[in-house]
């Protein structure tokens, strides 16, 4: 690995190292997890009422299921607009804010955009679908940066898009 890749302009740019590279990520899942925590407990505070003896109605079950069902869609379209929408319009998420990288396209340099946007988060969450085997192809997308010559993971690749230093 160089840690520097030339853009299609002939601009060379320095590459965000994996290690930044994980620590955004590992931000970006804190916040993740945080907004879902605070979903699950908006959504549940009045799913099931407290009674003196402990017993739950129909009516309480269902509003419960109804309510994790409601939780897991709208935290899944947080992790979109969260990722798809910030990446599109900043290159950047708050964890790679916070790790000062940014993704940009490998052919000019620019913000990705919407299209190389969905198409970098689409990747790894499709693959993570597949059954037994979905957790190890989406491990392998991330760590398949490590040993690319412009450190491009799959879904770098397939975008069309570089993770680089700010």
């Amino acid at each position: 690995m160089t840690g520097w890749a030339t853009l299609g302009t002939g601009e060379t740019l320095e590459l965000a190292s994996p290690g930044a590279r994980l620590g955004a990520r590992i931000i970006d899942i804190v916040i993740m997890i945080v907004v879902a925590l605070i979903l699950f407990f908006v959504v549940f505070a009045g799913a099931i009422g407290v009674r003196s003896d402990d017993t739950v109605t129909d009516e309480e079950a269902g509003a419960f299921l109804g309510g994790l069902v409601l939780s897991t869609v709208v935290f899944a379209l947080v992790g979109v607009l969260y990722e798809v929408v910030m990446v599109a319009l900043k290159g950047q998420t708050l964890g790679k804010m916070a790790t000062s990288i940014r993704v940009v396209r490998a052919d000019n340099g620019l913000l990705p955009g919407w299209g190389k946007s969905i198409g970098r988060w689409i990747i790894p969450v499709v693959l993570s679908l597949i059954p037994f085997v979905g957790w190890i192809l989406y491990l392998l997308v991330y760590l398949s940066l490590t040993w690319d010559k412009v450190r491009q993971g799959w879904h770098d690749k397939a975008a069309g898009t570089l993770v680089v230093k700010v």
